[in-house]
């Protein structure tokens, strides 16, 4: 690529030329490209050292005469660069060598490249040209694919041993990594974020560990804030993307959405700024309470003038597309939030005593002005204002589509039911409100007051009930998402109300009459209604968080003081901004808070952590103070004061409070022997606490309540002791870290149930059971992120978004089962797919050697009986517990099965020999198979085709080969079959496969309901046939719905007569944990019992070729004379002619009474047939009547062709005929000795799982594209 041309003052010996010309030279880096010398690892060394890290290629500028060079392109590759040359020698060389001047020669060069470098980097991404090296070596170095973008890369040292390792630190969206190569020694190490349980910092040092244990610490002389920070926030972003969507863990990233108004140049990656963008504009949305689509624009140094004190205070503007913000320098001193909509003119002020400090003035709607001086750039200021109002939009409600619902809006329940004051407590609220309008009166009322530490002093003496909805309104920042939204919560109610049969709905009706029952607002229609409607609104406008407890306690008080809609958004503004992910399902944020509360015990109260600890009362206080913000838990009219303040605070004033209360009873906690007794002392000091100023109507509980303190006092001394040094930066702080350990938390819980429900397995113990577990999360989490499953969260909060029905509505678990994200809980995020499953099989069992044939995809087709594409934990563990355990018989019988079809696809075996025409005992045997994998057809093995194998067609369907066998006989051909059932993808022999609570089956497809419904009617297979006359005879043939309910019949026979149908666990328990014992019931040869089907000559091939591959391609003598005595007895098992008995000796319903023959092989009893023979036997006559009919036109042309291919006709049926059963291959396998050694080893399975998370940590990394 061409770059800005670069001095070079002095040659470098660490460049190799590989191009000349006379003012032009190509150098390729000396060692790239080169594993060994001392070429590479000198140049390796000293970059990884020196921290340079250049493009690999180069081409200089360089006139003979001079000693200064250009550096004018870069390549990554050799074609990239020769690229540039080749431009170079078509364009410039002639014409250079024209010019006489060697200065004009390169005055002209350097111009043309700079106009070269403009051009090719308008449309770029804005990246520098070392950035995009950076860029290229990291996805190379690591393996990464392109959607992983780089943020930033530092200068850092990892110490591995007590050796310090000079290299690279880089930091991806979703990654960290470190390289470096010293001495030809290379270290590559490869960290997802997501992973991450503690982040720390001690100097310049970075301390990270994972959640397997493993710590790793970074040395950084340079950039140390900015790199810690940068991991802080992407591992907060990976932590969060878990819990909102953790089927798509991968962090995204859209520039877009940060893109500034005049942003300036920077050196930084653009992904870097947008970052820094993201974090700037979260906590100017924190502060000034703003909606989450506000993005900061920039900010500016300022004084604002401030009427009420006469005086200038210093500070900075902040501008957003819709918000014009000032903050002082000094804490809580003063802010001013003026909304952009509301500005009606900026004017530059240039007269006074102070014209010379670039003063502005800014009138509102209401001709309010707010003057600005001093102001760094006022022109740029200006002119990004005037920017914004030009795009500003101010919403407007729009016309919306009517239901048949007949409601209005309840005002404020407060208006109608009036709380009577006494003469004393009424002259208290009086006092309170004359305060308030003298503060208005000086310091502005609305949205753009002047925010002082005088308003919070008025928040924290108590707010009066009249002014109670325009304060919280205010601070709680609800009034913009209103005013944002206008005709919303209208639209929202009416659409809740006509969602029938819902599950939420009926958890919102059972709680409304527990919502401050003690208020008689909530003990009538009124009250109840409008709570309902809220609950429901918020539940349609946010499917994510839906409904949730303690959500019906906080809205009754909001709708005491709110009208309905203004407590709506109260309600969206609590679960959205002020309180995040507590109110989702498991109520994580809490559980976050949870840890943050006792962490802050620990360092205020830290002689009383330990003992509350061991009490674990921090578990049990935290989620029923934090979720109902104390309402529940303190009095109605003491939990307002603190309500008052928490929509200033924040979080902050429910912290503050929760450690006041603790340290207030610490002689009393201490004292507590239980948890039982911790828990009541806490609750009598709650129900203690009271208002003096306040008086609330007379409640029908009757208890004593002993007064323990005013909430006044409660929360003044919270203020003192707390209030500085519990800031919202470090509650942040906290809250990133115990959102890690959470999360970990969720992991551990998960696990020891999932291994407590499993211990009863006979192939893992304890130890074995949680590393399976691990490595599970672990290759799930880097399945998904190769894959890049970028999508956002489905529930975004639209305006139309439908209520889950009640028959779809998960039942929300209690907080014991603690896995986020929706789903089913615990063991649906312990379920693999068939890449993970892959991928585990391939790194951790013995039968990885296999290359000929995928046992490994074989297995999970025999093991994902259901056909789903996923296999629970419990199906896993018996398909790598038999593979790697030491049961040498059951694991034979086990590879002798996956190499039967048809698991064994027709791809594989074309490998092994030529196509050849599919004869009736492929039906046979097909049907063999299909008795032998399940009972049931609908249970079979579904997950055909293959995953990886894209070319199994429908000629690989067992059924298909037995109907094209009986179809033979009918005179269709097999192509004109499997037209037909093409054009009819549901054709079926079986009228129950059509049942819609079954999947289609591996060898049953569903019957068309125009089938079943033809009655009489005539069905006419297509004209395919080879001569006219058997066309015609075709044409001719009826099947007529008796035969139709013949094939019927056949199947609800057959299914009869299988063994009776255990629950779908014990099915799939059976499928391989007792392989062995279903394998061994072919001897007893009863009719109850299945049998293995026998195995041709193909794919015996290919099983004694696996066997070879698992010895480690070693055969021996003693397995040689084994494969020649296999092959010898299939021989001997050779039919001379096939009989169509064979379709007819189906019968699986037997008397029980057959011996097997020598091989152990069922043999035909004697008896009068069963019914089901029966009708094999008449289907097979009525279909050799009609190919008898149908092929007597086409015998005498046929003759010919008949006598010249009946000798390669009989070699092809000998040769298929050819097969041996499982016990003639068991018993000659186990007189290797070799290989019944092989086979009796059993892998470590803990073993194989520590060596592939090294291999992770070494970043050899596995390829899951199949």
């Amino acid at each position: 690529m061409w770059i800005q041309p670069k001095e070079l003052l002095l040659p470098s010996a660490f460049w190799t030329a590989e191009m000349y010309s006379r003012y032009f030279v190509l150098q390729k880096r000396r060692g790239h490209g080169e594993s060994r010398g001392f070429g590479s690892m000198l140049v390796g060394t000293f970059d990884s050292v020196m921290n340079t890290k250049p493009a690999p290629y180069r081409i200089l500028h360089q006139t003979p005469s001079s000693e200064v060079s250009y550096e004018i392109a870069i390549g990554i590759t050799q074609d990239d660069i020769v690229k540039d040359w080749e431009w170079l020698q078509t364009n410039l060389f002639s014409v250079l060598n024209e010019m006489e001047n060697e200065d004009e020669v390169t005055n002209f060069t350097i111009c043309k490249i700079q106009s070269l470098y403009a051009q090719n980097n308008q449309d770029d991404s804005g990246e520098s040209p070392d950035f995009k090296v950076k860029s290229s070596n990291f996805r190379q170095i690591f393996k990464m694919p392109e959607e992983e973008r780089l943020v930033n890369s530092y200068s850092a040292t990892y110490i591995k041993n007590k050796i310090p390792r000079q290299g690279q630190l880089y930091i991806s969206l979703n990654h960290v990594c470190f390289y470096s190569l010293m001495l030809s020694q290379e270290i590559k190490l490869i960290i997802r974020f997501a992973e991450l349980e503690d982040i720390s910092r001690s100097g310049n040092t970075i301390y990270l560990k994972t959640t397997n244990n493993m710590t790793y610490n970074f040395t950084l002389v340079f950039n140390m804030n900015e790199a810690h920070v940068l991991i802080e926030q992407l591992n907060k972003m990976a932590i969060q993307k878990l819990i909102h969507d953790p089927e798509s863990p991968v962090v995204d990233h859209d520039p877009s959405n940060f893109t500034r108004l005049g942003a300036k140049t920077s050196k930084k990656s653009v992904l870097l700024r947008d970052l820094t963008a993201r974090q700037k504009s979260e906590e100017f949305r924190v502060y000034f309470r703003l909606p989450q689509t506000e993005i900061i624009d920039g900010k500016i140094k300022a004084d604002i003038w401030t009427p009420y004190s006469k005086r200038f205070n210093a500070g900075f503007i902040y501008l957003s597309p819709n918000f014009f913000c000032f903050r002082s320098d000094v804490k809580d001193l003063v802010s001013v939030v003026i909304p952009m909509k509301t500005i009606k003119s900026v004017e530059k002020k240039d007269d006074g005593q102070q014209r010379f400090d670039n003063q502005i003035v800014i009138f509102t709607a209401e001709n309010v002005p707010f003057m600005f001086a001093k102001i760094a750039d006022r022109e740029v200021l200006i002119s990004k204002i005037t920017d914004l109002l030009s795009r500003i939009h101010i919403p407007v409600s729009r016309e919306r589509a009517k239901y048949d619902i007949s409601w209005s809006k309840q005002t404020a329940l407060l208006n109608t039911f009036k709380t009577e004051f006494s003469a004393d407590i009424q002259k208290k609220q009086d006092l309170k409100l004359a305060r308030w309008e003298e503060h208005f009166r000086d310091f502005g009322r609305g949205i753009a007051m002047y925010r002082t530490t005088d308003v919070i002093n008025l928040i924290v003496e108590g707010i009066p009930d009249k002014l109670r909805q325009e304060i919280w309104l205010i601070f709680s920042g609800a009034i913009h998402d209103k005013e944002m939204n206008p005709g919303l919560y209208e639209d929202l109610v009416e659409k809740a109300a006509c969602i029938k049969d819902s599950y939420t709905h009926e958890e919102i009706d059972r709680d409304l009459k527990r919502s401050l029952p003690e208020h008689p607002a909530f003990q009538c229609t009124d009250g109840t209604g409008a709570l309902r409607r809220v609950l429901q609104a918020y539940a349609l406008r946010n499917p994510q968080v839906g409904y949730c407890q303690a959500m019906n306690i906080v809205s009754s008080v909001f709708l005491l003081f709110c009208d309905e809609e203004n407590a709506f958004w109260m309600l969206a503004s609590l679960c959205e901004n002020l309180l995040p992910d507590y109110y989702k399902d498991k109520v994580v944020g809490a559980q976050i808070d949870q840890g943050v509360l006792n962490e802050l015990v620990e360092t205020y109260l830290s002689d009383l952590h330990e003992h509350l600890e061991r009490l674990n009362v921090i578990k049990m206080i935290s989620i029923s103070w934090f979720l109902a913000i104390f309402i529940s838990v303190i009095s109605y009219e003491s939990s307002l004061q603190i309500l008052d303040c928490f929509f200033y605070e924040g979080a902050k004033i429910i912290f503050m409070v929760s450690l006041q209360i603790i340290e207030w009873n610490r002689d009393k906690l201490l004292n507590c022997q239980d948890d039982g007794e911790a828990m009541l002392v806490l609750q009598t000091y709650l129900e203690g606490i009271y208002n003096p100023e306040y008086q609330v109507p007379q409640t029908t509980d009757k208890r004593e309540r002993v007064r323990t303190q005013t909430v006044q006092t409660l929360i003044h001394e919270a203020y003192t002791k707390f209030g500085e040094e519990l800031t919202q930066q470090r509650i942040e702080e906290l809250r990133n870290k115990h959102r890690r350990l959470t999360m970990r938390q969720f992991d551990i819980d998960n696990e020891k149930t999932i291994v407590k429900a499993h211990m009863q397995n006979v192939y893992f113990e304890r130890q074995e059971l949680h590393m399976l577990l691990t490595i599970i999360r672990e290759e799930k989490l880097t399945l998904k992120s190769v894959q890049q499953q970028q999508q956002k969260a489905q529930c975004h909060m639209s305006e139309a978004p439908q209520l889950l029905p009640h028959h779809q509505s998960p039942t929300r678990a209690g907080l014991g089962d603690v896995m986020p994200g929706g789903g089913n809980g615990r063991h649906e995020a312990y379920s693999v797919n068939f890449e993970v499953f892959h991928t585990l099989f391939t790194e951790l069992t013995p039968w990885r050697k296999c290359v000929s044939v995928d046992v490994g995809e074989k297995l999970f087709r025999l093991t994902d009986k259901k056909g789903t594409g996923q296999l629970d934990f419990g199906q896993l563990i018996n398909a790598f517990g038999l593979v790697c355990s030491s049961k040498s018989m059951e694991k034979l019988k086990l590879l002798f099965v996956l190499h039967l079809p048809p698991l064994l696809s027709k791809a594989e075996i074309e490998r092994m020999r030529r196509p050849r025409p599919r004869i009736k005992d492929d039906a046979e045997e097909a049907f063999e198979a299909e008795d032998f994998f399940d009972e049931d057809a609908s249970e079979s093995i579904e997950a055909l085709p293959s995953p990886s194998d894209h070319n199994f067609d429908a000629d690989d369907f067992a059924l298909v080969s037995a109907t094209q066998h009986l179809h033979n006989l009918a005179g269709i051909s097999g192509n004109t079959f499997m037209d037909l059932s093409r054009t009819t993808p549901n054709l079926s022999l079986n009228s129950n496969a059509s049942s819609p609570a079954h999947r289609n089956s591996t060898f049953y497809v569903d019957l068309p309901a125009a089938l079943q419904d033809l009655g009489a009617a005539r069905i006419t297979p297509p004209q395919t046939s080879t001569t006219a006359a058997a066309a015609a005879a075709a044409e001719q043939m009826l099947l007529n719905v008796e035969t139709i309910s013949n094939f019927s019949q056949i199947s609800d026979l057959v299914a009869a007569t299988r063994l009776e149908r255990a629950d779908s666990n014990a099915t799939d328990t059976r499928s391989l944990g007792s392989l062995g014992y279903l394998l061994d019931e072919g001897a007893s040869a009863t009719g109850q019992h299945r049998q293995v089907p026998n195995m041709r000559k193909e794919n015996f091939q290919l099983l004694w070729r696996s066997i070879i591959e698992i010895m480690g391609c070693v055969q021996d003598e003693d397995m040689q004379r084994a494969f020649e005595n296999l092959i010898e007895m299939g021989n001997s098992n050779i039919k001379k002619e096939p009989s169509l008995e064979s379709f007819t000796q189906l019968n699986l319903g037997g008397s029980g009474d057959e011996q097997p023959d020598s091989n152990g092989n069922p043999t035909t009893p004697a008896a009068e047939p069963s019914s089901t023979t029966r009708l094999f036997v008449a289907l097979e006559e009525e279909l050799r009547q009609a190919k008898a009919e149908t092929s007597a036109a086409a015998r005498a042309s046929a003759t010919a062709t008949t006598s010249n291919s009946s000798g390669s006709s009989k070699s092809t049926n000998t040769s298929d005929a050819w097969h041996i059963s499982i016990n003639q291959f068991i018993a000659t396998v186990l007189t290797c000795e070799c290989i019944v050694k092989a086979f009796q080893t059993r892998t470590h399975i803990v073993e194989q799982i520590e060596q592939l998370q090294k291999k992770r940590r070494k970043c050899l990394s596995t390829n899951y594209n199949y």
